[in-house]
């Protein structure tokens, strides 16, 4: 169990740089398309694609972020009212929910980018669209680690008498 949380925490802060990098990568994007659009009228056709190749990243990638520190929106104000048993059942029912989507989403991003983006390349920037793509099988991946961790953690809290849908310190 150690070795598993060591290698989630480890796909944690990659995740972390990862999303820090890509966003600043997106930012200076955006920055040079507007101003080669608006300072110097000659507008530029690959920033716009090129920041939405790292948005999709982005997305990807702090998701696993926010599963493992239950950063996603919820309201739980009625499943806490609920009995301990219960609520922890309804939890991980949610969980068992997203995994389920995730090995689908993760199969078929799979698909995606390996039977369909070689064949296919971006307009603008003439990369082959698995560059594009391949964040959406990796994130994919990251979100169900972090999903497990997350699950194991929970467990630990419910057990302890906690809510599950709380950020502990961390447990692991």
């Amino acid at each position: 169990m150690r070795l598993f949380f060591k290698f989630a925490d480890a796909l944690l802060a990659l995740a972390k740089l990862m999303t820090i990098l890509i966003m600043a990568g997106m930012t200076i994007s955006v920055l040079i398309g507007v101003f080669f659009r608006y300072v110097i009228p000659l507008p530029m056709a690959w920033p716009p694609e090129a920041a939405r190749f790292m948005m999709v990243a982005v997305t990807m990638f702090a998701s696993s972020i926010a599963i493992r520190q239950l950063e996603h929106v919820g309201i739980t104000i009625i499943v806490d009212a609920l009995p301990r048993a219960l609520r922890t059942g309804l939890y991980l029912l949610g969980m068992a929910l997203t995994a389920a989507f995730l090995v689908v989403f993760i199969a078929f991003s799979y698909r995606l980018t390996f039977e369909m983006g070689p064949r296919q390349i971006s307009s603008s920037l003439g990369l082959s669209m698995v560059a594009a793509y391949v964040a959406m099988p990796l994130g994919g991946v990251m979100m169900l680690v972090q999903l497990v961790a997350a699950t194991i953690e929970a467990m630990r809290r419910a057990r302890a008498g906690q809510s599950p849908f709380v950020a502990g310190s961390g447990i692991s």
